[in-house]
């Protein structure tokens, strides 16, 4: 299983942490150290993050995503978004702790990330607890964030760290996590099959990008009429409309993204 897998059905999954006190910082590996945001080209390392987690399939895109999320806090940045650094100076990974008044809480984990090279040795725990102490000494007492079934790997990380669901309704989303994770904190949801996990639009997309493209990421845009499927082909980029449930993709423009 891949860390994102976009295949899978999305579900948005939100959590909430109500206690801080249970959460220790844990160490990051040797050489490896925390830097908060330190001016504008923190921008270009951020893009570049979540595009190695495989978050985005273009530069563009995560502009996009970056401004629409962050320009309303931008001034508050320097002290909300912290970075890991590796051993050669190069950001790694990335957090933020952003103000909110959703569902009465007033502050969010948003827009983790570890570059897939960096993953595995334990600085998602270590970047995530070092956001929650952040949070602390913001003058925070709780907290609340978004993530989803595509994300999976994120969310069983959140939940080993004691953050709760907080919205059930949407069973189908926890009972996917409960699936892959096995999680304790959802034994009381039941399994789906192997065939209830997917969705099948993203599938089909998929299979038609495997007979064009060796090694690719890829995003699928389908929300409010959108048709669009962006593609980093071993960072060439392209972007298609899809047809036929995906079975069908036509290009639109290519190296402009």
């Amino acid at each position: 299983m891949k860390s994102i897998d976009k295949t899978l059905e999305y579900h948005e999954l939100i959590m909430t942490l109500d206690d801080f006190s249970g959460i220790c910082v844990s160490d990051l590996p040797q050489g490896y150290r925390i830097e908060l945001w330190n001016g504008d080209d923190c921008i270009c390392d951020w893009i570049r993050i979540h595009m190695e987690t495989g978050e985005f399939a273009s530069p563009k895109e995560a502009e996009i995503i970056f401004h629409m999320y962050y320009d309303k806090i931008y001034s508050e940045v320097s002290k909300r978004c912290i970075f890991v650094i590796d051993e050669n100076n190069v950001k790694v990974a990335t957090a933020t702790v952003s103000p909110t008044d959703e569902h009465d809480y007033s502050c969010a984990l948003d827009w983790v990330g570890v570059s897939e090279y960096a993953q595995g040795k334990g600085i998602g725990r270590a970047l995530v607890t070092r956001c929650v102490r952040l949070a602390k000494e913001l003058g925070y007492d709780n907290m609340i964030l978004h993530t989803q079934t595509n994300t999976w790997v994120a969310a069983k990380l959140y939940l080993d760290l004691g953050f709760k669901p907080f919205i059930e309704s949407d069973v189908k989303g926890w009972r996917i996590l409960k699936t892959l994770t096995n999680h304790i904190t959802l034994a009381q949801l039941d399994n789906l099959s192997l065939s209830e996990l997917y969705d099948e639009l993203i599938l089909n997309v998929e299979r038609q990008l495997k007979k064009k493209y060796t090694s690719f990421n890829f995003s699928v845009w389908y929300i409010d009429g959108h048709n669009d499927v962006l593609v980093n082909a071993e960072d060439d980029y392209h972007h298609y409309k899809f047809y036929e449930n995906g079975n069908v993709l036509k290009i639109v423009d290519e190296n402009q993204l």
